[in-house]
């Protein structure tokens, strides 16, 4: 699978390495030269960006999955959420995540909390719901706390969701 990481206004360079490395088990990556965050993606009543704009951006950057990555916070015009850590595509190319709310003076516990949501959103796009399996990187996290129990590996059953999904990509 050929994954494009596509930065979104000041990523830290260093952040994107790591997160190229940390998801090398799931292809080839890519990182694109960063884009700014446009000034309508941004809703000043919450002082977040729209997740869903992301998404519209990466669609026609190249590779089979596309990630947007951002230091902003964002929020899903359609969840019922004061934020999220991400947002996919199920099934399609783009995903997205933020950084803000992954943040720890730890600089292994930031570098997996963004990996682990990366491989949770790109999980999206390769077809996968949430996943009860407490230990699955498909769980629902509702905050840094979640992220930092869940693994960054898929569980059996998301495991083979994924494996079909990248052997058709592969054909």
């Amino acid at each position: 699978m050929r994954l494009s990481i596509r930065p979104f206004g000041d990523v830290p360079s260093g952040t994107l390495e790591d997160l190229a490395e940390d998801l090398a088990s799931l292809g080839t990556v890519t990182v694109l030269e960063p884009a700014p965050l446009r000034p309508e993606w941004f809703n000043p009543d919450r002082g977040q960006h729209r997740s869903e704009a992301l998404l519209d951006a990466v669609e026609a950057d190249p590779g089979d999955r596309v990630l947007g990555v951002t230091a902003a916070d964002l929020y899903a015009t359609a969840a019922p959420f004061n934020f999220v850590f991400g947002e996919a595509r199920v099934y399609d190319r783009p995903a997205a995540i933020s950084l803000a709310r992954l943040r720890s003076p730890e600089p292994a516990r930031f570098r997996d909390r963004v990996a682990k949501e990366a491989i949770h959103e790109l999980g999206h796009t390769l077809g996968l719901d949430h996943c009860e399996n407490r230990g699955c990187v498909m769980v629902f996290s509702n905050s840094a706390d979640d992220v930092d129990r869940k693994t960054r590996t898929f569980c059996r059953r998301c495991r083979a969701t994924v494996d079909f999904t990248a052997k058709r990509l592969r054909a």
